[in-house]
């Protein structure tokens, strides 16, 4: 049994590699964008929706875990406690811990990745364009997206980087041998 933590900006390609591992594994997903879009839908405001959408990630990784059921987290990883988090479900679940991050350089491609996923309240409208409750004010998109690069956090043992600007098949074959190791 695993836990895998998904990392990378958004458009990187983490939410195709776990519908690959849920598939190839029987893993159970646990998104962060899906829970924080239902948070605020609950009315809570955007500060208090970023709060409450980990906590409950946390909480449904630990459910899932203590069920029996591989468990891939999807978030961004930003910021060190969602790996510490990660690290102690996985430990706490018995479980072996895995960390992925999805790699985008080429900022083009991101945005067209951006405008061509299927759309939750909490995505990016593309590079330029917040999501709906951060306002319509355009933003510098590459800025962020290369200071969003500079801030993905990581575990300090092993973990895997995978380029997702090659073939798919490729990736998601690294991806199961790292998993399968």
């Amino acid at each position: 049994m695993f836990l895998l933590q998904m990392s990378g900006v958004p458009g990187a390609g983490k939410s195709t590699v776990a519908a690959h591992v849920v598939e190839a594994f029987g893993a159970v997903v646990v998104d962060y964008d899906v829970i924080k879009s239902a948070v605020l839908d609950a009315g809570f405001d955007l500060d208090g929706s970023t709060k409450a959408a980990y906590e409950v990630m946390y909480a449904q990784a630990r459910h899932v875990l203590a069920q029996g059921h591989c468990v891939v987290m999807d978030s961004p990883c930003f910021w060190p406690r969602i790996v510490s988090e990660g690290m102690e479900i996985a430990r706490a679940g018995g479980a072996a811990y895995r960390y992925v991050e999805c790699q985008v350089q080429d900022l083009e491609l991101l945005e067209q990745r951006l405008a061509r996923r299927p759309r939750l309240r909490t995505h990016r409208r593309g590079m330029d364009s917040p999501p709906v409750d951060l306002g319509e004010e355009p933003v510098d998109g590459a800025a962020l997206f290369r200071e969003w690069m500079g801030r993905v956090q990581r575990p300090s043992g092993n973990y895997l980087q995978v380029d997702m600007q090659r073939p798919l098949a490729d990736v998601l074959g690294e991806v199961d041998g790292y998993l399968n190791g």
